[in-house]
């Protein structure tokens, strides 16, 4: 498990994924080499893949928030807004204090065509992180009248999806930073 942590870590995504692949076929009952399994999976841009490898992490453990939040950022890359909704939901219930689960879920909202609700998210965002530049855009797009743009219509990723590593995390989820791409 650790080889596989540190080639995640390092940026050696296939590599992570053969490993991770090999502990699961061997213990298919470990959520975390599910979960990391999946996040190469995402890193690699292979979401049908991470998506279900999440499902299963969640079906074996349903009470750590990150792995909520690594669903939550495939089902937007698969345009699943209400799972992603959902997702952000349970990963709030769990850790309430993470502001990215808040504006995830309020940018989840927005794409998913309620502009009123994820207002009144992003209006409790900005009470809570008035600091928080990206959410103070999103509200002032929506407050413009602003549609989403959908997947099909992008040339690029959106301008206010980015994905970071959670900072405390539980101990068997522990990894270094992403390192930076090449």
């Amino acid at each position: 498990m650790e080889e596989g942590r540190n080639s995640l870590s390092n940026g050696y995504y296939i590599s992570s994924l053969d490993i991770f692949q090999r502990i699961v076929a061997l213990k298919p009952n470990l959520y975390e080499a599910w979960y990391l399994m999946a996040l190469s999976k995402y890193h690699l841009e292979d979401y049908k893949g991470a998506y279900e490898d999440c499902e299963k992490a969640l079906e074996l453990q349903p009470y750590i928030a990150d792995i909520y939040d690594l669903y939550g950022l495939i089902c937007i890359h698969e345009e699943k807004y209400d799972k992603a909704a959902d997702a952000y939901t349970k990963a709030i219930e769990i850790n309430n204090d993470n502001r990215e689960f808040w504006f995830n879920r309020a940018y989840s909202l927005y794409m998913k065509g309620c502009p009123k609700e994820a207002l009144q998210q992003l209006s409790s965002v900005l009470k809570r992180w008035p600091d928080l530049s990206v959410a103070q855009a999103l509200w002032n797009d929506i407050k413009l009248g602003k549609k989403p743009i959908k997947k099909n219509s992008q040339k690029s990723g959106s301008k206010y999806l980015r994905y970071s590593l959670p900072k405390n995390i539980p101990e068997l989820l522990q990894w270094k930073e992403r390192p930076p791409k090449l």
